[in-house]
Order: C-alpha cells, then structure tokens, then sequence
C-alpha cells in the first residue's frame, strides 16, 4: 500500500475519532432550556405541614392477643428524630387500661436512623436486660410491640435494631437473638 494513502487514512480515523469524542461529551453536558417565567397565579406555593401528626400506637389488652389501635396526635418538631423520640416516649408511657409490654424503668437513651438500610436503631438504657420478665413470649411481645408500632406509623422505616447502654446484646432474656435489626409483623396487630 501506498504511504500516502496510509497517512490519509490515518488522519480520517483521527478526525472521526475527535469528532466522535466532541459529541459525545457535548451529549452529556446539562441541556440549556430557555427559562420559562410564570405568572404569579401558575406558580405553587409550599403548602405548611400541619403542626399535629396523627399516630395510631397499639397496645395489647386483658382480653385479646391482638394488639389494639389507640389514636394520639404528636405535635411535629423541626427534626424527623425528634419526632421518633416523642413516640416513643408515647408507647412507653402506655396508656391507661391498655398493656406496654416493656420491663420497669425502661428509657430510651438515644436513638438514630440509618438512611441506607431504612433501619431505626434504639438504645435503651440497662433495665431492658436487668429487668426484663423472662421467657421467649414476653422478649416477642416486648420486640414486636415497638418494631410494629414504629414500621406501622412511620413508613421510612423498615427495619428496627436494639442496642443496651451503646453496646450491642445478643439477647434480652436468654431466648431471643437481637443482634439483628427485626422487621414489621403485624400478625400481632388488630387492624380492623
């Protein structure tokens, strides 16, 4: 072959392939849109979340296994962890003629929410170990009853995890493994 032809062939594979890589990075730069101005009565105002939150908190009974929908309304505060906190404190506090599942003393320490895994992990302080009733049936209850009532009111949250003190346990009583964050079932709540 011809070197001239070689060298011509060259420099065409080279324009293509400059031309190519300007289209390509021209493709992926923001599309410029012209700015489009609305009148005044087009445009949306952001519309206040109400003050009052509405939560449902479910507590078990004497007389069923279910437990049971009581209405609450929680004033909403500036920070989404805030408002985690207070309803907790809520199920804690129970309420009268209904039964909270949780041992004497107990109080949430802190608490955070993990984005990623849509997990809300608890701390409670020492009396959830030190003072827990034993059995495998009442860990179940104590654990469904705040995973349920958390997944069932706040919809961001999948998943809930236990810790004691800052530390992980493996169990509360003996029976039940908590390393592991727990899911929802709401087998145990009466929803009709």
């Amino acid at each position: 072959m011809n070197k001239k032809l070689i060298y011509a062939l060259v420099a065409i594979a080279f324009v293509f392939f400059v031309t190519s890589l300007v289209i390509f990075f021209k493709s992926r730069s923001p599309a410029r849109y012209p700015e489009k101005k609305f009148a005044k009565a087009e445009t949306r105002t952001e519309t206040e979340e109400p003050r009052l939150l509405k939560v449902k908190a479910f507590f078990f009974t004497e007389n069923s296994p279910f437990m049971i929908p009581v209405g609450f309304e929680l004033e909403r505060p500036l920070v989404k962890s805030e408002l985690y906190k207070k309803f907790i404190d809520l199920i804690i506090q129970g309420k009268e003629n209904f039964i909270a599942p949780i041992p004497p003393g107990l109080q949430l320490r802190t608490l955070y929410y993990v984005e990623k895994r849509k997990m809300l992990v608890l701390d409670f302080n020492d009396n959830l170990v030190s003072r827990f009733p034993s059995g495998s049936q009442s860990e179940l209850e104590f654990i469904y009853f705040m995973v349920d009532n958390i997944c069932f009111n706040f919809e961001e949250i999948k998943m809930v995890k236990f810790l004691v003190s800052g530390n992980e346990y493996s169990t509360i009583s003996g029976h039940i493994d908590i390393e592991n964050p727990f899911y929802p079932d709401y087998r145990y709540l009466r929803l009709d």
